[in-house]
């Protein structure tokens, strides 16, 4: 609804997806890789709008897994805009209201089960210290009081809208210096008004997310094999329980539903090349599918296609 009001100006850049192979997050903020939940009605957009010395960006984000590596070295604020969401962080639910703050260098793995409309401050080089920050390189999220943090959402919406409307007023440099002035200000207050959340207890420790990570690197790096859990979990030095336990913490499902999804979704980076060198058989081989009845079915109730019409797609397009 948010995107349907809005039109595109020299103050407002707003990018729509309905294909997932076309999605792209925003790069000025981190590198993001997502893997989809659910592909049925797919739909993605966001909103940015650059201030003198901050960007704005308002995502509608899909059901999702996606990682993302922060490079902020002047920090990032990142809110949802309307409170029924449902989102982890790594390990952390975090649906009832709060705000992340953060800055540094930082890997979160988030679990959106649904899509959610969610706002990011990225500051800039210019930007003074606000003592908003206490620690670089830690996740750091807050409970905000709700007025301070409806104020915050409201601003943020209003500056969308002025630049949508009125891109002019974002083009001079004393009326953009007094809009992004009380973003910053409601921002400050948003921080002074909140707590740490008591959510940070229960997130999920740094080993649970390092042997995540390392489940990643082995099935990247074992494409092509069968990849069977005691194996894996010899290679981590970890139970299997322990695995299980790590995955289903971090990523929100067993190991089992979550090596098939990496699998697959490799699977289809290869047939959106649509290389005339690869054929469904290969691909799906490729990436550890040797029995491709079940292969042909899995990926059917994952992408709503079959594999021969994504490959037969990609050589059209190509």
């Amino acid at each position: 609804m948010l995107f349907q009001t809005l039109s595109p100006s020299r103050a407002l850049s707003i990018t729509q997806f309905s294909d997932i192979d076309a999605f792209r997050p925003v790069d000025f903020v981190a590198e993001a890789r997502s893997v989809p939940l659910n592909l049925a009605n797919f739909h993605a957009a966001r909103a940015i709008v650059p201030l003198p010395q901050c960007h704005v960006a308002v995502l509608t984000s899909f059901p999702r897994i996606v990682d993302v590596s922060y490079r902020a070295a002047h920090g990032v604020v990142i809110f949802q805009i309307e409170d029924d969401y449902e989102v982890s962080v790594n390990g952390m639910s975090a649906n009832r209201p709060a705000f992340i703050g953060m800055r540094g260098n930082l890997d979160l793995q988030f679990v959106e089960p649904r899509g959610s409309l969610h706002a990011i401050i990225t500051l800039g080089e210019g930007m003074r210290d606000r003592e908003w920050f206490d620690t670089p390189d830690e996740l750091c999220p807050f409970m905000p009081a709700p007025e301070a943090l409806a104020t915050v959402r409201s601003i943020t919406m209003g500056i969308l809208q002025t630049a949508s409307a009125r891109p002019e007023l974002l083009q001079d440099p004393r009326s953009a210096l007094a809009i992004q002035e009380s973003l910053l200000l409601a921002i400050d207050e948003m921080f002074r008004s909140s707590r740490a959340s008591e959510l940070t207890s229960r997130l999920a420790s740094k080993g649970y997310c390092r042997l995540v990570r390392m489940i990643d690197d082995y099935v990247a790096f074992h494409a092509a094999s069968a990849i069977y859990s005691a194996d894996l979990a010899e290679q981590c030095g970890v139970s299997v329980r322990t695995l299980g336990t790590a995955v289903a913490s971090v990523r929100g499902m067993s190991l089992h539903r979550y090596l098939r999804l990496k699998q697959l979704w490799a699977a289809r980076v290869q047939l959106v090349k649509g290389s005339d060198a690869i054929t469904v058989t290969s691909c799906a081989r490729a990436n550890g599918f040797h029995h491709m009845g079940e292969f042909a079915r899995l990926y059917r109730a994952t992408f709503h296609e079959t594999a021969s019409r994504t490959l037969a797609r990609a050589r059209r397009t190509d």
